[in-house]
């Protein structure tokens, strides 16, 4: 499956979960609010819009990745449509057994530290946040980090030689 149809797929499902949240008896009490499902949507599109992964033809970043010009882009190229499912599953698998139920459900469980909600909104936001660190690593990306010492620094490909930087610590 290509990344535009995974990706595709997989907003078009976390929408409809956002949609569920907010037409159904879905509790805003329950330990993920629908604006928190609505930040991870909003940072996958961002995410999209920054790699051209929507983008058509050979701006589009199946394109770029079809003959990564690094080993490592093989591995990025290739887990990016598993990142995409799996969020899309899980999703799913919250719309389809009805959040409240897969709540009550797990609700008598007291060795549970997290609720299975939390656990599926913890899944889905890491995913997010893998992606974005590939972004890191993509040809044409809009955002390529530098690394100097112990410091990496986000460059805005549009800011680049603005003098725009935002500077980063890394651990090390």
């Amino acid at each position: 499956m290509s990344i535009k149809a995974a990706l595709k797929s997989c907003l078009d499902t976390l929408a409809g979960l956002i949609k569920y949240t907010e037409t159904t008896n879905y509790q805003q009490s329950l330990a993920v609010p629908t604006s928190s499902w609505a930040t991870q949507l909003n940072r996958l599109r961002k995410w999209a819009s920054d790699v051209g992964a929507l983008e058509p033809g050979d701006a589009s970043l199946d394109h770029v990745l079809r003959e990564p010009s690094r080993p490592s882009l093989y591995a990025i190229r290739d887990h990016i449509p598993e990142l995409l499912n799996s969020i899309e599953g899980m999703a799913k698998e919250l719309i389809e057994d009805d959040i409240a139920a897969v709540e009550e459900k797990h609700e008598g469980r007291s060795d549970k530290p997290e609720t299975l909600l939390e656990v599926l909104f913890g899944c889905i936001r890491s995913h997010v946040d893998s992606l974005e660190q590939y972004a890191r690593h993509l040809p044409g990306s809009k955002t390529e980090w530098k690394r100097s010492s112990s410091v990496e620094y986000a460059v805005p490909a549009d800011a680049q030689g603005s003098g725009s930087v935002e500077e980063r610590g890394t651990d090390g």
